[in-house]
């Protein structure tokens, strides 16, 4: 049986901004129509199935939630306009990354670029922390976002 472990007081119960990052859209504004898993992106494999577009309330909590590998380029998305998600089944580190699934066509506004180049140089770092969401452990996931909260990234996003 899925699990939602969601309350309904919870930031699922109420309209505002979610962010979504990724590797291959480039446009400015761009309408994000739901996936399922055969065209979806990062989907685990103990996920239900199910067309979504997922989302997190922050940036850091986006990257947290994704794969990625070492020199990653991020184009970062906003949603125009506050919009509800509701919240995931069976993510095993929803907790830490606050994912939302939107489940309805979507206006996204695209707020800038993410190199992780920008991130070590700043830092003054070889590489940027490896990534937690292959490996469906809860500690490594909030470390990971521990670590992007504390590389204050919002400041290496390069305007679009």
């Amino acid at each position: 049986m899925p699990h939602n472990q969601c309350s309904l007081d919870s930031i699922y119960s109420y309209r505002r901004y979610w962010y979504h990052a990724s590797t291959t859209l480039k446009d400015k504004h761009i309408r994000l129509i739901p996936w399922d898993e055969v065209n979806g992106f990062n989907r685990g494999g103990t996920e239900p199935q199910g067309k979504r577009i997922c989302v997190s309330p922050s940036v850091e909590q986006c990257l947290t939630a994704i794969p990625y590998y070492l020199g990653a380029v991020f184009t970062i998305y906003r949603t125009k306009t506050p919009v509800k998600a509701s919240c995931p089944i069976d993510v095993y580190d929803a907790k830490v990354t606050q994912e939302g699934w939107i489940t309805e066509p979507t206006i996204f506004i695209k707020l800038g670029v993410l190199k992780f180049k920008d991130v070590e140089t700043k830092l003054g770092i070889d590489d940027v922390i490896e990534e937690a969401a292959s490996f469906a452990d809860i500690k490594t996931s909030r470390k990971v976002l521990k670590w992007w909260r504390n590389a204050r990234i919002k400041s290496l996003i390069k305007k679009a």
